[in-house]
């Protein structure tokens, strides 16, 4: 289990291992995707980036420019696909901590370049005006909806073909989650919904999402696709579903999760 603690963050050491990105990939060994220092030769701009204890272990993130000699790479979703739910949980912290560290260089405020980090929190603070800047986490909701013993399954565009997954959507500025839930199905697919219950969460690293997976049944409407957002969305039974997403993502974990519960509710 990772720990990310409250203690005063290490400096990078030899006994640490470190997950290493590079061109917007991760580089792996075989099916390892942790190394040591002796691995790899790190240099001024990979600024490590502590990511917390695991398996015993300090762990850090690199950024590289340069993809060390004799390692392959493979892109972060196929990654997180073919690994358990610890593996996945270390590898999205350190893509959000790395582009976090990379992608503020410069106070978003006054302009000053962020030079000091605080030692216990993941926050840069600006030393020009104090302003702290944390890594940016942005709630999204998932929602797997029911009617009889059909659930509603959408695509989208940008899907694979025959892909079919759960509605989902950003959270707005002073928006309850179950408020969204409500306004992103009726935007995305023209429904109205009713006893929404929260299941639970994952953290989503592209870039920087925290699914929030909830429940929903059908109340009303007619299936209306959204233009440019949904291709298609339709009611599939349990038994005859389409291709969904893999049980590794929240996604497809919340398709089976509530076939499981329709399926023993139809038993007793």
């Amino acid at each position: 289990m990772l720990t990310i603690g409250i203690d005063k963050h290490p400096k990078p050491h030899t006994q640490a291992q470190y997950i290493l990105l590079y061109d917007n990939q991760v580089i792996v060994a075989g099916h390892s995707f942790l190394f040591s220092l002796d691995d790899f030769q790190p240099d001024k701009e990979a600024s490590p980036v502590f990511c917390g204890t695991w398996q015993e272990k300090d762990i850090f993130v690199c950024i590289l420019n340069k993809k060390p000699t004799g390692l392959e790479s493979i892109s972060l979703r196929e990654l997180l696909f073919r690994e358990n739910e610890d593996n996945f949980l270390i590898l999205s912290r350190a893509q959000q901590l790395a582009h976090w560290d990379r992608d503020h260089q410069f106070c978003g405020r006054c302009g000053t370049e962020m030079t000091t980090k605080h030692e216990r929190e993941h926050t840069k603070i600006c030393p020009s005006c104090n302003l702290r800047h944390y890594p940016r986490i942005s709630p999204c909701i998932i929602v797997s909806i029911r009617k009889g013993n059909t659930l509603l399954l959408a695509r989208a565009p940008h899907m694979k073909e025959g892909m079919y997954s759960n509605i989902a959507g950003f959270v707005e500025a002073g928006e309850p989650l179950e408020e969204a839930v409500h306004r992103e199905v009726f935007e995305e697919v023209g429904i109205r919904v009713k006893n929404i219950e929260y299941i639970g969460s994952q953290p989503w690293s592209f870039p920087h999402q925290l699914m929030v997976g909830f429940y929903a049944e059908y109340e009303s409407g007619d299936i209306t696709p959204a233009e440019g957002e949904i291709e298609s969305a339709d009611w599939f039974s349990i038994s005859e579903l389409p291709i969904t997403p893999n049980l590794s993502s929240i996604s497809g974990q919340l398709i089976q999760s509530h076939c499981d519960r329709i399926q023993d509710n139809e038993a007793t």
